[in-house]
């Protein structure tokens, strides 16, 4: 028997489907920061992830048809894909992969890859005294004001590939609950001997740059651009290699009113 639950995130419904009900929950817990659970009428894609009875699993739904031997991989890889849709469909935000804090009323914007020290970079600007608003993703309005993805920070030990959750409150820190104008944005390239020396970006320059990590840029490249455009408005971008996580936070923060 199918178990289902409807979901909507960020404006964009879907559909969870397992052929089994533990299945189906732990897909739940890989669903986007925010997401809310619709007992009905809400519609929308279909993810399916089913058994092949001890041989592997199965995902429907994602771009491409995904199979694999354990069923850690497939979540994974189903959070992944569910994750992309809901960024390609969202009606009203750009999702920009960037670490966020928010600093004397004005977001501070870390735009960057993954395994490019975004999260760590986070965790310690929010041990300085900063407010948590994502280590993942800036979701940014059409007004290019910034909004929280306060999910537990995914930290990695050093040269390992695995996360663990930690939450904010872990760190000292608190989450943010409104939107915030984006003051500085930082691209911040980890290097072992780095020294922090930032060098003004012009705005069409950052948001050059920040389309390189921005979904969906390729579905809707000119809402995209004109939001990305808003939200580097009234802000000032910066590069610079860094090293030491918790030097770097301190000094951005103190050259800050």
């Amino acid at each position: 028997m199918i178990s289902r639950v409807q979901c909507v995130s960020h404006g964009v419904p879907f559909e969870l489907q397992a052929d089994d009900a533990e299945v189906l929950a732990r897909m739940l817990e890989r669903v986007p920061f925010g997401t809310s659970h619709e007992l009905a009428g809400a519609g929308g894609h279909v993810f399916y992830l089913e058994s092949f009875g001890g041989s592997g699993f199965g995902l429907t739904g994602a771009d491409e048809p995904i199979t694999s031997a354990n069923l850690d991989d497939a979540l994974d890889r189903f959070g992944e894909s569910l994750m992309v849709h809901v960024a390609n469909f969202a009606p009203d935000r750009v999702f920009v992969h960037a670490g966020v804090v928010g600093w004397r009323g004005r977001a501070i914007v870390l735009p960057g890859p993954s395994f490019a020290g975004k999260t760590t970079l986070t965790a310690e600007l929010v041990r300085c005294g900063a407010t948590y608003y994502s280590d993942e993703y800036a979701v940014v309005d059409e007004s290019g004001l910034v909004h929280p993805y306060a999910r537990e920070l995914q930290m990695r030990e050093p040269g390992r590939p695995e996360q663990r959750g930690v939450p904010v409150s872990s760190l000292n820190g608190v989450a943010g609950s409104q939107p915030l104008a984006v003051r500085q944005i930082f691209f911040a390239e980890y290097q072992p001997a780095g020294a922090w020396s930032p060098l003004a970006v012009s705005p069409g320059m950052a948001v050059l740059e920040m389309l390189r990590h921005t979904i969906p840029v390729q579905r809707t490249p000119a809402r995209v651009m004109a939001t990305l455009t808003r939200m580097v408005a009234d802000a000032q971008a910066f590069r610079s290699a860094r090293g030491d996580a918790r030097r770097t936070a301190e000094e951005i923060l103190a050259a800050l009113p």
